[in-house]
Order: structure tokens, then C-alpha cells, then sequence
């Protein structure tokens, strides 16, 4: 499944449907929405702009974000494990309430 050029406002109990191939593939989409309970796992999101979105109770384990917009982004209760991120913004970005850009900071300035 491919989702390109698309404006999703909102998604509530959904699973997205995968290829046999791998996860879905979310490219060069604004997503302006609340995400509760949504199944993600493998999934990979490309230029796409999340900020301010907020994800809740969602399977998003193994995901791949790659030059994606998370800054303002909340994630509670949501499964990360595996998660990639590369070339992501992640200002004010939390996890279950912690700010991430604060976290990524301190481990940058304590692991040279």
C-alpha cells in the first residue's frame, strides 16, 4: 500500500494493510490527524510532514521515517521498538511526554 500526495485528517482503529513485500509506504503526505490505535508495524514514512500530530495506543514497531516532520509530534503508549529515524525534525517531539530533542541533546553532549 502506498499512500503519496495525500492530506489524511484522521484515523481511529485502523490497520494499515501491507504488501507481502514489507510494510506500507507513506511518501510526501501531510498528516494532520489524532492516530489511536492504528497498527503501523513496518511500515515506512518519506518526506512526510507529522508535526503536531498526536499517535496513541498504535503499533508502529520496526517503522522507517526518513526525512519526515515529527517536530510538535506526541507519541503515548505507542509500540517503538526498532523504530529508524534519519534526517528527521524532532524539535519538541515527545514520548510519552518526554521531549526527545532534549534526550537526543544530552546523549550527543555525554557520548563524544
Amino acid at each position: 500500500m502506498t499512500i503519496k500526495n495525500e492530506k489524511i485528517e484522521r484515523m481511529i482503529d485502523c490497520t494499515v494493510m501491507k504488501p507481502t513485500d514489507g510494510g506500507a509506504e507513506i511518501k510526501t503526505s501531510r498528516v494532520c490527524a489524532v492516530v489511536s490505535e492504528c497498527d503501523f508495524e513496518g511500515s515506512c514514512f518519506e518526506q512526510t510532514n507529522l508535526s503536531g500530530n498526536h499517535f496513541a495506543s498504535s503499533d508502529m514497531s520496526g517503522d522507517y521515517f526518513e526525512e519526515v516532520n515529527l517536530s510538535g509530534a506526541s507519541f503515548e503508549g505507542c509500540d517503538l521498538s526498532g523504530v529508524e529515524l534519519t534526517d528527521c525534525r524532532l524539535d519538541g517531539m515527545t514520548v510519552n511526554g518526554y521531549d526527545i530533542s532534549e534526550l537526543i541533546g544530552f546523549y550527543k553532549n555525554n557520548h563524544k
